[in-house]
């Protein structure tokens, strides 16, 4: 069930990027860089997302350490 959801998900970005992607007018169509940033992105979405908020949220508890020491 889960995965459904990732992909799910990342079916919804990228029609959504698409679309903005598509309606662009300063963005080559004919640009292979873009294209590929299109397709890629969500793809690499179900790996990414979960390291951002492991990232944030270790990052959070460091600083929440940080200032309790500054307060001994």
């Amino acid at each position: 069930m889960l995965i459904i959801g990732y992909f799910s998900v990342s079916l919804i970005v990228f029609v959504v990027w698409f679309i903005v992607f598509w309606n662009d007018a300063s963005t080559s169509k004919k640009d292979l860089l873009s294209w590929v940033a299109l397709l890629l992105g969500p793809l690499v979405w179900p790996i990414v997302l979960p390291l951002s908020l492991l990232q944030i949220s270790s990052r959070k508890s460091v600083e929440q350490e940080a200032k309790s020491e500054q307060k001994l």
